[in-house]
């Protein structure tokens, strides 16, 4: 193929080591079907409008669905003789069909609104991707919740032990987390599948594109309206990365849990051995190197946004090359978190839990202290801040002795409210009894949101409800791209066969 269709104004061309430097196509191969749908819909629209023939429309779709079909037969061969995937494109056709007819296919369109229009194309896809896997990773934490909604746990905070709860509780929470990431990829999705195709260069065209039809044609929901505003700004771009490394961040703190729980000390949960590696040198290792990884690749996430940002934030207004730059980054972020959320799924799916040494920690621990200070406020008109100093005195005698919460006597209480409070303060057995047995205590757990068994039943059932809905949300978008590249490749088979 020929060199460069576009350095008509210039003597030279690039050595080799410069469009090396200048040349994007490998991270371009990804949106070579974007290009290639684009440029067919948008010389649709010109013959349409009455811009070029049938003829040579023909001759134009015939040449990129023939460089469609080299491509899925893996017999191109991208190399850096071209600036970009659209130079590549437009010299493929115009070596098929002779300049008279390809160099048409460029007429009135500039690469600023075609490579925009890729991207937009290319990432309302993939976030399409990323939200199944989202709502794969939900159903798989709302599966392992609904076997584990007796499974007694510690709740903590600062890494200290805080409250009683289940399992189940805990799975909810990040399911919750990951139900807010779906809202912000779904609104996100809304500013990316808007074309900026028919924005020309920065300032439009003296011909008379149908900017709609090109929409329709590929499925957007409407247009960037402003061509400056169409070609200069990758605020979507922005926004995408900006999700996915909130979306990350929630993965790496499930992570975070995950890897301490199944360590010796915790001993709580163990990896399936296929999301497990080995030493190489200690026998016994058993590592949870893949959710590692995947704390590890939220930095990559974190890089790629803050690279993003940085190019943005000193661009002049309009388009400059420095947006070839904020590819690579884009790329980078889709896929580590498909990744990572493919993975998580696996691992949360197959998790072995050892709900004894849950429950054993739940009981021996005083995570129930909360609970009594609450009994000694309903029961014995106690404000709450001397229940609070009352226990937490019982706790720290406690601890001092070794003496375990399921060995307190209400006795205890009472001469302990003569020596810290200074009052008598009558406690029933009962009091005691039930503050201290964890099971106890989450029943008589009331708030909305608390994992109190009803709570937590309520609360699955609710959520299997939201994840339907966001299934069938997904499906229709899905759906709605399908049905219009459908449309599209039988417009062009028309004009091909006719």
């Amino acid at each position: 193929m020929d060199q460069s269709v576009y350095r008509s104004r210039l003597a030279g061309r690039f050595d080799e080591r410069t469009a090396r430097f200048v040349s994007s196509l490998g991270e371009d191969e990804r949106i070579l079907q974007e290009d290639i749908d684009g440029t067919e819909a948008h010389n649709i629209m010109l013959c349409e409008q009455g811009i070029i023939s049938r003829d040579d429309l023909r001759k134009i779709l015939s040449a990129l669905e023939k460089l469609r079909a080299e491509w899925r037969g893996g017999e191109l061969e991208f190399t850096p003789d071209f600036e970009d995937v659209h130079e590549f494109l437009e010299a493929y056709v115009i070596r098929e069909v002779g300049v008279e007819v390809g160099g048409k296919l460029h007429t009135g369109r500039s690469r600023n609104d075609q490579v925009a229009l890729d991207i937009r194309m290319r990432v309302r896809s993939d976030l399409n991707e990323v939200s199944g896997a989202v709502l794969d990773l939900i159903e798989a934490l709302l599966g392992r919740a609904e076997e584990h909604a007796e499974t007694l746990m510690v709740l903590y905070t600062h890494t200290q032990h805080a409250q009683v709860g289940v399992l189940a509780h805990y799975l909810v929470a990040h399911a919750d987390a990951l139900f807010r990431d779906l809202q912000r990829l779904h609104n996100c999705y809304r500013r990316v599948n808007l074309s900026p195709l028919g924005a020309g260069p920065i300032g439009g065209s003296s011909l008379s594109l149908d900017r709609a039809r090109t929409a329709s044609l590929l499925g957007f929901d409407g247009l960037v309206e402003n061509s400056i505003d169409a070609v200069g700004s990758r605020d979507f771009a922005l926004e995408t990365a900006g999700a996915l490394a909130i979306l990350m961040s929630g993965l790496s703190r499930v992570a975070e849990d995950l890897i301490a729980w199944s360590s010796a000390e915790f001993g709580y949960v163990e990896l399936a051995d296929e999301y497990a590696s080995t030493s190489s040198v200690m026998p016994q290792k058993k590592n949870p190197c893949t959710l590692e990884l995947i704390r590890g690749r939220t930095g990559q996430v974190y890089g790629a946004l803050t690279g993003l940002l940085t190019t943005m934030k000193g661009l002049p207004t309009g388009y400059n090359r420095d947006l070839q730059e904020t590819k690579r980054p884009l790329w980078t972020s889709l896929d580590a978190v498909k990744a990572s959320l493919e993975v998580m799924e696996g691992a949360v799916s197959t998790l072995r839990v050892d709900r004894e040494r849950m429950r054993g920690a739940a009981s021996e621990g005083y995570v129930v202290a909360v609970d009594l200070a609450e009994r000694l406020v309903e029961e014995t008109g106690l404000s709450f801040r001397e229940a609070h100093r009352l226990v937490g005195n019982l706790v720290k005698e406690s601890a001092a002795s070794g003496v375990k919460p399921s060995e307190w006597k209400p006795e205890t209480l009472e001469e302990l409210a003569k020596r810290v409070l200074g009052k008598e303060v009558k406690v029933g057995a009962d009091v005691v009894r039930g503050a201290v047995d964890p099971q106890s205590c989450l029943l008589r757990r009331r708030t909305v949101g608390s994992p109190a068994p009803k709570e937590v039943k309520r609360m699955l059932k609710d959520r299997a409800k939201a994840l339907r809905e966001e299934r069938t949300r997904l499906t229709g978008r899905v759906r709605a791209l399908e049905k219009a590249r459908e449309a599209l490749m039988k417009t062009v088979k028309t004009y091909i066969s006719n």
